[in-house]
């Protein structure tokens, strides 16, 4: 297939294909030059041809098959409503809403298409968030009739602190995920794993641990050391620790094997600063991920050997986001820039040569499984 690059046209414009696909490579969301206007679920191929819009939303994950879409719906930016998400059929356009528990951040597929995952959120009577938890939802293979997708809680969110990112097993049986009890001192999260079908059987696989990435090695995922500091207030000196992300550490589901993989080098300190793994390659010997220098918004694309633990730099200091690896390795999906300044959807090769752009002024972007453009 010949690769070109596509245009993201502004809201409402996306040609739609006819006859529909009955699945698709890649969804993203479309940047509208008005950001007060949310944009386009858009699907396309691998290479981004054949671009039809399925619906109107932000934070596009698309199903492992290709076949659904989940997508968070806004509505008017100027004036937010309770935001809705819904899962459509790529080729039917049949949707459902999610129902039950809230929703919010990033919705995690399963690789079998069945199930996804998401944050949940619970409030106090005074209005503060008292902590994320975790919730799971069922996915039929045809949305045919079905009105309404419920979410369940799978961690309660009320005095529980769940991570943002969530890995299941290849197989879709379990569940990798960061957790922490707000009643416990310990500040960092520490990575778990559990079967699907109940967290009460969860392990604790390894300490300060967070954005773990499931692949057929095992669990990646960045190890956190603390930082000791003193915090004076009203003549008192309180000891306060902080934690930030720093090595890439692998360890086997039932807690086995935990091996230190980097020993990366930076003179950042902060939140932001530290490995954070995104995809396994496919012959499971490299991880792409990012090195974040402490800086907003900056960070570097990098590769890391498995074995060696060598981090290979292939972008400096930019807005890149890794998305996947290609099928045959040889190439890695990203989404450039962030909303409100243009945002493009690009491939880097591996082994060096010039970036390709597939879609520009697109954003958050997913992949199927067998995405390979």
């Amino acid at each position: 297939m010949r690769r070109r690059n596509l245009i993201a046209l502004t809201v409402g414009s996306v040609v739609l294909a006819a006859p529909a696909a009955a699945s698709a490579a890649m969804a993203y969301i479309t940047t509208p030059r008005d950001t007060k206007v949310q944009g386009q679920v858009t699907v396309a191929s691998d290479d981004g041809s054949g671009a039809r819009a399925v619906a109107s939303g932000e934070f596009a994950a698309i199903s492992p098959d290709g076949t659904k879409v989940a997508y968070h719906d806004y509505g008017n930016f100027s004036q937010p409503p309770a935001p809705k998400i819904g899962v459509v059929d790529i080729s039917t356009g049949e949707r459902a809403l999610l129902t039950g528990e809230e929703c919010i951040g990033d919705l995690i597929w399963a690789p079998n298409s069945q199930l996804i995952a998401c944050q949940t959120q619970s409030s106090n009577a005074k209005g503060y968030l008292s902590g994320n938890g975790l919730g799971l939802v069922s996915v039929p293979p045809s949305l045919a009739g079905v009105a309404g997708l419920e979410v369940k809680s799978y961690i309660r969110a009320r005095g529980n602190a769940v991570d943002r990112s969530v890995s299941f097993s290849p197989d879709s049986a379990n569940i990798a995920f960061g957790w922490r009890r707000h009643s416990e001192d310990e500040v960092a999260t520490s990575l778990y794993v559990a079967p699907v079908a109940t967290a009460a059987a969860r392990r604790r696989v390894l300490t300060r641990a967070t954005n773990p990435v499931w692949g057929a090695p095992g669990i990646a995922a960045s190890r956190q050391a603390a930082v000791r500091f003193a915090l004076k207030a009203g003549g008192k000196s309180f000891p306060i620790e902080r934690v930030v992300p720093t090595q890439m550490w692998i360890v086997q589901p039932d807690g086995t094997g935990a091996r230190r993989v980097t020993d990366f080098e930076w003179r950042a300190q902060g939140f932001n600063a530290g490995l954070l793994a995104a995809a396994w390659s496919p012959a499971g010997t490299h991880i792409v991920g990012t090195v974040g220098d402490g800086a907003e918004r900056q960070q570097s694309l990098a590769t890391i050997s498995v074995s060696t633990g060598r981090v290979r730099l292939l972008m400096r200091k930019t807005t890149a986001s890794p998305v996947a690896y290609s099928a045959d390795g040889r190439r890695i999906l990203v989404t450039t820039g962030f909303r409100g300044r243009p945002q493009n959807i690009r491939v880097v090769i591996v082994n060096g040569g010039a970036q390709q752009t597939l879609v520009v002024n697109a954003g958050t972007t997913s992949v199927s499984a067998g995405w390979n453009g």
